[in-house]
């Protein structure tokens, strides 16, 4: 699916340029909390394209994140969250996602700037790492080249710092090893584990099922699969999704022994924080083990 180009009419492909690039070249914070991403949108060739598919082939729709790594702190807390509650049981919680409400101004071919519709609170801590997350989806079904996806990530300390603070566990190509071309949340292009972690950290959680959403927990969990203890007892480990869609980990089969870490904490890709996984926490032990209690033993 991800690789029509390479079967379609080459006089097509010259035409489309199928691909899509993005990338943050800034971002402001006016007095008021009021926050702007200066992005670009590409093809691979450095052709500049059309938002709106109008002037270059194929509509670019994007979407953003908005978060920050609190002090002391190794995970992001994302500014664009919501609560959402589950109407038969009544029960909220907090979800990390996407802006809403924000708006775009064309600067020039493929240059616009994003402003958020979610204003930075005040008092907010300018001294931290801020990361915006931008991605997106350049649909070129008409030309039978499917849906092109991509994201990035831009950090910064507001205060005018430079970042020494990053979230930088495990890099893409370790996923892929397995998981080509790994992207989730459908034709959305959230492809990056960068742009991932901004939403999939502890702030977030499932109200239908009152499972963690945080990647530290959920990853693990979902890999562990059929041999959770919990789902060995007759308990299925499921995650209810977008539009209240079912999903069961529970017949998950690891292809490598789950116990050997370095298979997907690699330790020569460059991640930043590549030994974290020597650093042991309960959130990471027991989503595996999630038969122990960690405060009676």
């Amino acid at each position: 699916e991800n690789e029509k180009a390479y079967y379609a009419d080459p006089s097509i492909v010259a035409f489309v340029r199928p691909g899509l690039v993005l990338k943050i070249t800034g971002v402001t914070v006016d007095a008021d909390g009021t926050v702007k991403a200066r992005f670009t949108m590409t093809d691979p060739q450095t052709l500049p394209l059309d938002r709106d598919g109008i002037y270059t082939p194929g509509r670019v729709a994007t979407s953003w994140v908005l978060a920050r790594i609190p002090k002391g702190q190794t995970q992001y807390e994302a500014y664009t969250a919501s609560t959402v509650t589950d109407s038969k049981t009544g029960i909220s919680a907090v979800q990390a996602g996407s802006d809403t409400g924000g708006s775009y101004q064309k600067n020039a071919d493929g240059d616009y700037t994003y402003t958020f519709g979610r204003k930075l609170p005040s008092g907010y801590d300018r001294t931290v790492t801020h990361t915006v997350g931008l991605y997106g989806s350049r649909t070129l079904t008409e030309f039978d080249l499917g849906v092109n996806l991509a994201d990035t990530t831009y950090n910064w300390v507001p205060d005018g710092s430079p970042v020494t603070v990053t979230r930088d566990v495990i890099k893409d190509a370790s996923c892929d090893k397995c998981h080509y071309d790994l992207t989730a949340h459908g034709n959305t292009g959230r492809t990056s584990l960068a742009v991932c972690v901004l939403c999939h950290q502890p702030q977030t959680k499932d109200p239908y099922t009152g499972e963690a959403l945080d990647m530290v927990v959920m990853t693990h969990r979902i890999h562990m699969g059929a041999d959770l203890p919990s789902v060995k007892a007759g308990k299925p480990y499921t995650i209810v999704g977008y539009r209240q869609s079912v999903h069961d980990y529970s017949n998950v089969e690891m292809p490598s022994d789950a116990r050997r870490c370095t298979h997907c904490h690699e330790q020569k890709t460059g991640a930043a924080q590549a030994t974290a996984y020597l650093k042991p926490t309960r959130a990471a032990c027991g989503a595996c083990h999630d038969d122990v209690n960690f405060a009676t033993g």
